[in-house]
């Protein structure tokens, strides 16, 4: 990986989960996070000292049991109480939302301190809705020939709950008439969603239940998405960043596993980027796959014309099983922040020796690994929610 300049500035790294839902929320509302995720975020922020270098700064948000905000250093240690802030630090958002923006001008360790807040847009809005990643997999079905019956249904709720009830079962009707794909359910999506959050199977037939249930999701999202529920077999990622002067670059390939109910993140598999390259272009074609990073990289340029957004992009892909064969999806989900991908990436590259393998892990409770073949990257206790560390290869 080519070396990266030093930041003139110090740089705040602030980790928030759970941002796309917080998107859809009114800015001027209060946004309650669930403790699930106060827990993620007070607990796995030190894993950003991965990205982070020099002098920057780590933000801990209060815990769900009332321990007080603070900061870490960017080696993961914690600042000590008396340290003076420099004037101004650049804030390097996990993901952005209307939200993180208000609790940081808040917090009475910056008072001191100007924030230096990146800006929301409304092609940032838009390309963190569920709708991008239709509009991106509809544009790669006519450029590159993937199959229609790949796309989504979106329905947008109607006047009243007579209208958006048949509208959902049109919908229904036409992603049910696949030829490929689970008979016995399909696949509903809110879309201001990610990482198997908002993500939930719809039972076939539809009994009167769920139909309630989905006309009432779809009413109070204004729009949901319905689409074939896939045997997926094998996950993948691209990532991307995006530059101060608005051009997208690929970065790096992401190879992940996710739970089989709900498709949340279990972890990465860690080898060398070629290896990763090797290995995804020897399943899809090195021409397929360049031609893919090409259009995606160029289609999100175009999206993001007018964002001011400085960051990493992912576009979750997978193989899904259609009868005896095995094919592939290229574009099942547009994450608009630091994944998990790019954690496990900084991973490797800095804890694991150059060939090795190894798989970067992400658990809830602290199955603290006591092998002499396990890296922990968290400091863990009886108590802890989450634990994160590297299972290296035998």
């Amino acid at each position: 990986m080519t070396a990266t300049p030093a930041p003139s500035r110090p740089r705040l790294w602030v980790f928030n989960p759970g941002h796309e839902e917080a998107l859809g929320i009114p800015p001027e509302k209060r946004y309650t996070l669930s403790k699930e995720i106060r827990w993620m975020r007070y607990e796995l922020s030190s894993l950003l000292h991965l990205l982070a270098s020099d002098d920057d700064l780590i933000y801990v948000p209060m815990s769900p049991d009332g321990v007080s905000a603070h900061l870490l250093r960017s080696t993961g240690e914690v600042l000590p109480s008396d340290y003076i802030l420099p004037p101004s630090l650049s804030v390097i958002l996990w993901g952005q939302d209307a939200h993180i923006l208000r609790e940081l001008r808040e917090c009475p360790l910056f008072a001191r301190t100007t924030l230096l807040l990146p800006p929301l847009t409304p092609d940032y809005l838009r390309l963190s809705h569920r709708r991008a990643s239709y509009d991106l997999l509809s544009h790669l079905v006519h450029q590159l020939g993937y199959p229609q019956d790949l796309l989504p249904h979106w329905v947008t709720a109607g006047a009243d709950r007579t209208d958006t009830e048949q509208r959902l079962r049109t919908a229904i009707t036409a992603v049910a008439s696949h030829s490929f794909g689970c008979t016995e359910q399909l696949m509903v999506k809110r879309p201001y969603t990610s990482s198997g959050r908002g993500v939930f199977p719809l039972p076939l037939p539809i009994q009167p239940k769920h139909l309630e249930a989905l006309i009432g999701s779809c009413m109070r999202c204004g729009s949901i998405s319905i689409e074939p529920h896939l045997d997926v077999v094998d996950n993948w990622a691209i990532e991307y960043t995006r530059n101060a002067q608005g051009e997208v670059s690929f970065f790096a390939l992401s190879h992940f596993a996710t739970h089989p109910s709900g498709r949340a993140y279990l972890g990465n598999h860690l080898s060398s980027p070629q290896e990763l390259w090797q290995k995804l272009s020897s399943c899809v074609g090195e021409d397929i796959l360049q031609r893919l990073i090409e259009v995606q990289s160029r289609w999100l340029e175009r999206g993001l014309v007018s964002s001011e957004y400085i960051g990493y992009i992912g576009i979750d892909l997978f193989f899904y099983r259609d009868g005896e064969q095995v094919r592939f999806h290229p574009c099942v989900e547009i994450n608009l922040r630091t994944t998990m991908g790019v954690v496990a990436h900084f991973a490797y590259e800095r804890l694991l020796p150059a060939g090795s393998k190894g798989v970067f892990r992400l658990e809830r409770g602290s199955n603290e690994p006591h092998r002499a073949k396990h890296i922990p990257l968290l400091t863990t206790t009886d108590s802890t929610y989450f634990s994160a560390y590297i299972e290296l290869a035998e």
